[in-house]
């Protein structure tokens, strides 16, 4: 897995490098301009004309000394460097001295000729450190460039854009199609606004590093978090590969108990049992068999506890709506917190109704809740737009609170718990389809049910639901992926 960091993490091993490590700040300016320039000359090779874009602070230094090692390399190049000339950093006047040296010529104005004959413009107007909107010739020369520009290049992070939450601080921000970023990956790039408009992202290593003992970070879950899934003990049945009860689906719903039943079968859970309404069962179980049932048409207390005593694991809520029958099944899977609960969905939107009992539930029981914007709007109060701008804290927020684990569920999605922060960008846009959400439940629920260890079953089955989708998009095309598509391609992992 991979380290992901905040702005002020990021300045803390920058200045360290330079303070502790006697690394010159102008080295390592050279470093991050040769990877973007290395970047440009082996994927762009067809860019013979660059207009590079620099701002008066030290990322505009790099865009100098970017736009000198291009020139030397043969390209023909226009540096033009905004701002008040009176501010510019030291770094950027001595790349400014150099460039000049080798004959490169500094511009000071924009000049829409240098954006519409350019092939490629790189953008080194602002770094992570910018704080608010673009305004004046930065704000017109980031319209020029996604008006005019073929490719943009930008360096560190697209002007415009907040570097911990990926927020739009203005009305305009750069649009690029790849960004160079150096030393670790910017939690704004996986984010908001700016995870489109970052583009692909390419990590540079600089030479700037962590010190892990000093330094905070969260961690991006890539494909290393599968070596950690254990193998099926040779001598397994399906009574010791987990049993998992589904109370999910209501009267007129079953769509959603199918999936999340189907995935976690799937996904190796040895026996699945899903309490459900009675209406439901004849049609789940023509596409089910696999699956074991109980159907209910009224609430019974006594029939639920013993299925919950049955059970190692139980996911609750997809479908299963909010009528007052539903209330009854959830406060009494809350009032018998025996077994890991996975909640979802429904269950979300009636534990928000009931917070004191989920709390009192997570202090005698392990509980993952995947929520997605909406429902963690109705669980914290807070509304969904101010949720997207700050999806770490809220997440961090909530399961410090509450003692759980948090899955909040978006384009990228985070993970919350026990002080552990961890992103996801596994998947792609085709997971933005009906019954997404209930198949990541029930991979999460699989795993657990499985016994392995909590942190890694979350962390693994998240990803794989995220790669499962991003594979059926390859193959299907982003607008054509279903839920049942995710399903089909979990064994691929």
């Amino acid at each position: 897995m991979k380290e992901i960091l905040d702005s002020a993490t990021m300045r803390r091993c920058d200045q360290r490098t330079i303070e502790e490590h006697h690394v010159p700040s102008l080295v390592l300016m050279e470093r991050a301009a040769l990877s973007v320039a290395v970047e440009i000359r082996t994927n762009f090779k067809e860019a013979l004309n660059i207009t590079v874009v620099c701002g008066p602070g030290n990322n505009g230094g790099d865009g100098v000394a970017i736009a000198r090692m291009l020139k030397i390399a043969g390209k023909n190049v226009r540096c033009i460097v905004l701002g008040n000339q009176e501010k510019f950093t030291e770094q950027l006047s001595s790349e400014i001295a150099m460039a000049e040296s080798y004959g490169l010529k500094i511009e000071y104005d924009i000049d829409e000729e240098a954006f519409e004959k350019a092939d490629l413009v790189v953008d080194a107007m602002f770094g992570i450190g910018l704080t608010r909107g673009l305004s004046g010739q930065f704000e017109y020369a980031a319209q020029l460039m996604n008006q005019c520009a073929l490719q943009v290049v930008a360096v560190d992070i697209p002007s415009g854009y907040d570097a911990d939450c990926g927020k739009l601080l203005g009305q305009v921000g750069v649009q690029a199609h790849t960004t160079v970023t150096f030393a670790y990956m910017k939690k704004g790039l996986v984010l908001g606004d700016c995870k489109k408009a970052a583009g692909k992202v390419i990590v540079a290593d600089v030479g700037i590093y962590l010190d892990r003992e000093k330094d905070s970070f969260a961690t991006i879950v890539d494909s290393d978090i599968l070596h950690l899934l254990p193998p099926r003990p040779v001598d397994a049945n399906k009574g010791t590969c987990g049993k998992l009860l589904v109370i999910a689906g209501s009267k007129n719903i079953y769509g959603a108990c199918y999936l999340s039943a189907k995935a976690a079968l799937r996904a190796g859970t040895g026996l699945v049992k899903i309490y459900t309404h009675t209406n439901n069962i004849a049609s789940i179980q023509q596409g089910l068999p696999e699956a074991m049932y109980l159907g209910y048409t009224e609430y019974n207390k006594e029939e639920l506890l013993q299925q919950i005593s049955w059970a190692d694991t139980i996911l609750m809520g997809p479908g299963l709506g909010t009528s007052e029958l539903s209330q009854d099944i959830v406060k009494t899977v809350l009032e018998n917190p025996s077994k890991p609960m996975i909640i979802d969905a429904d269950g979300l939107n009636i534990a928000a109704q009931n917070k004191e009992l989920l709390k009192q539930a997570a202090a005698k029981a392990p509980i993952i809740i995947t929520p997605h914007l909406k429902e963690m709007e109705r669980l914290c109060g807070t509304p969904v737009a101010q949720i997207n701008n700050d999806m770490e804290n809220v997440a961090k927020s909530f399961a410090d609170e509450y003692k759980i684990t948090v899955i909040l569920k978006n384009f990228t999605t985070i993970i919350a718990s026990a002080n552990t922060i961890n992103y996801v960008t596994s998947g792609d846009e085709g997971l933005a389809t009906p019954g997404s959400g209930d198949v990541l439940a029930g991979i999460v629920s699989s795993f657990v049910g499985q016994k392995i260890l909590p942190q890694i079953a979350v962390l693994a089955a998240t990803y794989i639901h995220g790669a499962a989708g991003h594979m059926a998009s390859e193959e299907l095309g982003t607008r054509a992926v279903l839920a049942s598509d995710i399903i089909e391609n979990i064994h691929r992992f």
